[in-house]
């Protein structure tokens, strides 16, 4: 088992119950194995008989949940970051759509690529939203376009 200690500030949610509050504990540890968090909470609450293998210091910084992404699409073509800028500077989806972008783009791109370029983009999707502290995902399929697609 591994022991997270110095925490300045831990943050939790309640396992059970109201969701809508958040617990902020002060001179905290986590405490975890297997991948499993077994405690989280105040240094000088920690249970008694823990078999603690490695202590990390976190160095008086603060920890907080995993972030989780309830609605994404990681398989498709093409991207479009440079539309979501014209978005913001002022351009309609249907100026943005006659220009050659909009949702067409990606699916003509999705359908050209081959199944191992679209895995690939992926599984890098997925390695950047967890070096960005997502650890939860629900990733959408398809575009909704009919029935198959």
């Amino acid at each position: 088992m591994k022991l997270l200690t110095n925490i300045s500030v831990l943050y939790r949610v309640p396992a059970e119950g109201d969701q809508d509050t958040i617990d902020a504990v002060s001179d905290a540890c986590l405490a975890w194995d297997e991948g499993r968090i077994v405690y989280a909470g105040s240094t000088a609450s920690i249970p008694a008989g823990l078999e603690i293998a490695e202590i990390i210091d976190a160095g008086g910084r603060c920890v907080v949940p995993g972030l989780i992404d309830c609605h994404t699409h990681l398989c498709f073509g093409g991207w479009r970051g440079d539309e979501f800028a014209a978005r913001l500077a002022g351009k309609s989806y249907q100026e943005i759509q006659a220009a050659g972008g909009g949702i067409n783009s990606t699916v003509n791109k999705t359908r050209a690529a081959s199944a191992d370029e679209l895995a690939d983009k992926a599984l890098q999707a997925l390695a950047d939203m967890t070096r960005l502290g997502v650890t939860t995902v629900e990733a959408k399929s398809g575009y909704g376009l009919d029935h198959v697609n």
